[in-house]
């Protein structure tokens, strides 16, 4: 997926949606993200309900979701975490003692997709 057209489009959306090139350690995130962050950090970016955290956020998005044991929380939606796990893309409701996990998408570039079609 070119993660900038992504971005393009989510401005598009919403024109207050920022993102911004990173230039920083981004060992933290996931092979598969890696280029977004670096192409298009998302600054102050919210679409569909979906907020996205900059990568200078990610530890501590880490760190308040690490109940879940997923592999990496990058988004909230109405403070639930939106999250990676084996590749595909779930979410989990939040104050939950042992959270059902919901597939959202097979993948990152589905789910991504999705949030344009909404």
């Amino acid at each position: 997926m070119e993660y900038s057209e992504f971005a393009k489009k989510v401005v598009l959306h919403d024109t207050r949606n920022r993102f911004a090139k990173f230039d920083g350690n981004l060992d933290c995130v996931p092979d598969v993200l890696k280029t977004f962050y670096k192409e298009s950090n998302p600054l102050d970016v919210e679409i569909n309900g979906v907020r996205f955290l900059p990568v200078e956020k990610l530890d501590s998005l880490q760190a308040e979701y690490a109940f879940l044991n997923a592999q990496f929380v990058f988004a909230t939606c109405n403070g639930d975490p939106i999250f990676l796990h084996d590749g595909c893309v779930y979410t989990a409701p939040h104050g939950v003692k042992k959270p059902e996990w919901e597939l959202l998408a097979k993948d990152i570039e589905t789910y991504f997709e999705s949030l344009l079609l909404e």
